[in-house]
């Protein structure tokens, strides 16, 4: 695999690997700066000329070191820096990263039936849920009734499910 493909499959893994990082460390920016770090090993390793062949096994490693460095370093810390511990988590983590695929196939596949959308259904999505609006402020916008923007949403999601469910079902579209 070459420098882009590793680049690329460290930026598709990020949200796992932090999400492994933080169950350790319990504080965001804590598990933001060590992913920082494994980013910087990793991508020095790259430069150096490494041949890295599993790129989330080799990240995972990194961030047990960093972790075991982060809990030894805390002088208040409750938590006994123990490698054994982190072996076991990081197991539980590979035993699911099936499912982190799943998710992230699931992901894309709404991405494309929202574009798929009205954009009248398109602009009702993201007043309720990148915007957070509630659903009397929104009917307000719409001069329509509560009742019938939650309806309209109830229709919306019911069409991306089933969007959704066909994308997955097509060939090739997961991989």
């Amino acid at each position: 695999m070459d420098k882009e493909q590793l680049t690329a499959r460290f930026a598709a893994n990020r949200h796992s690997l932090l999400s492994f990082i933080y169950a350790f460390v319990r504080n965001m920016q804590d598990a933001e700066d060590i992913l920082q770090e494994v980013w910087l090993r990793f991508f020095g390793a790259l430069e150096r000329g490494a041949e890295i062949h599993e790129p989330e096994r080799w990240c995972r490693g990194t961030a047990k070191n960093l972790i075991l460095h982060h809990w030894r370093d805390r002088k208040n810390a409750r938590v006994v820096a123990d490698s054994e511990l982190l072996d076991l988590v990081e197991l539980a983590f590979v035993e699911h990263e099936p499912e982190v695929e799943t998710s992230q196939a699931r992901q894309r596949a709404l991405l494309e039936c929202i574009q798929m959308l009205p954009e009248k259904s398109k602009r009702l999505l993201r007043v309720r849920y990148d915007e957070g609006q509630p659903m009397e402020t929104i009917a307000r916008l719409l001069n329509q009734s509560a009742a019938s923007v939650m309806m309209a949403l109830s229709r919306i999601r019911g069409l991306l499910r089933q969007c959704i469910k066909e994308k997955l079902k097509s060939p090739g579209f997961a991989e």
